[in-house]
């Protein structure tokens, strides 16, 4: 870089440092901070200020939109979609939170619609009509940090809530754990381990309950643990935080621990576990007689065919039986993937080894206390966990909720915490596609994101605020959902209130 003229240098200010960039010159702010890993000094850039000429500084441009600005248009139909399957939500809300209640809700509805980082709840705020149902909410960034770190010391509210919507009676209760990578130095649950995925990294673990009833699918409880903590050892915690009383549980190899199984058979409460093929709890002999002859019979699920053999139990006062499963797609799925990969390189003991493995592949046990259920029952009730699979993908991959940028360990909470308001919602909105059958062709978060969200309202000057005309794809949306928007927005807004 040349070196800058005097007309130029002259109108450099203390503290400031003055850059060539083409043919001009601008200047900006900068301080020396101490790197105590590189032990030394690095300048760091704190502001732009202008462009330098030899006349003087000009300043940089600033975009100023008058504080008076009325807004005439705004968005109406996601938010109009969301409150109006989760009005529930907001009573138990008010119920547990009080005052609190309104920007819960609001940001998790905002969230839902199009997920962003709490910066941005403001700007959404202000431009959605839910600003007009809620008005006057303080939906500043640093007003909600406050307000998060106050709502993450709040477990027990929290969990109040939550429990509000366990279900009670007959139901499924399925529970597993993912992991959500969070490098905040802050947070004590943050600690270094090893995920599904391979990768060993600074991670919390959330552990999530999903009730399954004749009427839906819906999220029902969450907690967090240590990344070191594992999922067996958790689940009894969480189980006796959310009383569970009555249900049917549905967990994954990770949970599944005898001692936990027995406790839960002296509790009165129906379990399906799976065995590791590892585990001595159930017979290989079905495996070694020739062909399937040891099993007792088949079925077919998702085109699938599945033997089954329904062991007896071991005794005459055993509260628990065992069945054992396979499947013919993953057996060959198994066969060519992992024993093929040493062919012709065995000796004849590693040879024997293959073969004995081999009987192994594509099963699976069941341990259950179900004593009067058929073998086909309990494997069709087992595959509703894939529910929370796709719970989790929604979480993830979807709705995209993080919170590694959390520093601590309360909002860390709080941000859980509106990520399970916002889930409760998409999932009253896929209740209703799934049951509609239009999952293949609409997805939750795109549908509100893309679709309802061209439904907007307007108006000029002081009058009232009226719908405009409603997008084509937008209405078949609602069709999809079960939802019907009237013309009128009194009218839309009289049915949600009566819903």
């Amino acid at each position: 870089m040349g070196k800058i003229p005097d007309e130029i240098m002259r109108h450099r200010l203390p503290g400031t440092e003055i850059k060539r960039v083409g043919g001009r010159f601008y200047i900006q702010r900068v301080k020396c901070v101490w790197v105590p890993e590189e032990k030394k000094r690095r300048k760091v850039v704190l502001e732009f200020i202008g462009s330098v000429t030899p006349d003087g500084i000009q300043p940089k441009r600033v975009r100023r939109v008058p504080t008076k600005a009325v807004l005439y248009s705004k968005e109406y139909g996601a938010t109009w979609a969301a409150r109006h399957v989760s009005c529930d939500i907001f009573e138990s809300l008010e119920q547990h939170f009080g005052d609190e209640a309104k920007w819960l809700y609001v940001t998790a509805l905002l969230r839902c619609v199009h997920p962003s980082a709490m910066r941005y709840i403001e700007h959404k705020y202000e431009t959605s009509y839910i600003s007009e149902v809620f008005p006057g909410l303080d939906m500043r960034s640093e007003s909600i940090s406050v307000r998060m770190k106050a709502l993450g010391h709040n477990r027990d509210g929290i969990c109040a809530f939550m429990r509000e919507f366990v279900p009670s009676g007959d139901w499924f209760a399925i529970f597993d754990g993912t992991s959500v990578v969070c490098r905040s130095k802050n947070i004590r649950e943050a600690q270094y381990s090893y995920n599904s995925r391979g990768c060993y990294s600074s991670q919390v673990n959330l552990m999530y309950a999903v009730a399954l009833k004749d009427d839906g699918i819906a999220p029902v409880f969450y907690k967090r643990y240590p990344g070191s903590i594992r999922d067996v050892s958790a689940f009894r915690n969480m189980a006796n935080e959310m009383g569970l009383v009555t249900a049917l549980v549905i967990a994954d190899k990770g949970f599944t621990k005898k001692s936990e199984c027995e406790r839960m058979e002296r509790d009165g409460l129906s379990y399906i576990m799976p065995l590791r093929r590892n585990s001595r709890e159930y017979s290989r002999e079905p495996l070694q007689k020739a062909g399937r002859t040891g099993f007792h019979g088949r079925f077919k699920y998702n085109g699938r065919i599945i033997w089954y053999v329904g062991e007896s139990p071991s005794s005459a006062d055993s509260r628990h039986k065992c069945c054992l499963y396979l499947d013919e797609n993953l057996y060959h799925a198994e066969t060519v993937s992992r024993a093929t990969k040493e062919i012709g390189q065995e000796n004849s003991v590693a040879l024997q080894k293959a073969a004995e493995k081999q009987l192994e592949f594509g099963t699976f046990a069941l341990r259950t206390n179900l004593l009067d259920s058929s073998p086909e029952t309990i494997y069709r009730a087992y595959k509703t966990r894939e529910e929370v699979e796709q719970l989790f993908d929604m979480y993830k991959c979807e709705e995209q909720f993080a919170t590694t940028g959390m520093h601590s360990a309360e909002t860390q909470e709080a941000c859980l915490f509106l990520n399970h308001l916002s889930l409760m919602t998409a999932y009253r909105i896929y209740d209703r596609l799934k049951k509609n059958g239009r999952l293949k062709d609409y997805a939750v978060q795109k549908t509100l994101e893309h679709l309802l969200k061209d439904i907007r309202v307007s108006r000029f000057g002081d009058k009232q605020w009226q719908l405009e005309p409603v997008p084509k794809a937008a209405r078949l949306a609602l069709d999809a959902i079960g939802l019907t928007l009237h013309d009128s927005l009194d009218k839309s807004e009289n049915l949600f209130t009566n819903s």
